[in-house]
């Protein structure tokens, strides 16, 4: 019994310090990599409200278990939208390679000429539209 409580106290002991020493954490926060997500679908839709709104669907890859969807940031000048997705994910984490999606509709608002068109860029991927008359 006392060989067994020796050895399971051994590993515990070895298994803290190498977990200890595998962080990459600093001020006990992981270090991360943020990435432009890679867009798989963009499409831009037409609230029937009054006034009308748009909005744009994203589609977008999650490369691995570990990594997540962090933020977008919408940018407008003129007729061109720019919205940067990002992703996150640990630095030097070993993860599962499971390919995972992420969802997110995007309001642009009512402030949109009749007639005009229209670019939205998600990243790497874009798309145009007419706002009708």
């Amino acid at each position: 019994m006392g060989r067994i409580l020796c050895i399971a106290t051994l590993a515990f002991t070895v298994l803290s310090i190498a977990t200890v020493g595998c962080r990459a954490d600093t001020d006990g926060r992981e270090e991360s990599e943020i990435r432009p997500a890679p867009i798989h679908e963009i499409q831009v839709n037409i609230a029937e409200s009054f006034p009308e709104q748009i909005f744009v669907y994203i589609k977008g890859g999650l490369v691995d278990s570990c990594t997540t969807f962090r933020e977008l940031t919408t940018e407008r000048s003129g007729n061109g939208i720019n919205i940067a997705a990002t992703t996150e994910r640990p630095k030097d984490a070993i993860c599962i390679q499971v390919y995972g999606y992420f969802e997110k509709n995007v309001a642009l608002g009512s402030d949109f000429a009749r007639g005009e068109n229209y670019t939205v860029n998600v990243n790497d991927a874009a798309i145009s539209f007419n706002y009708p008359n």
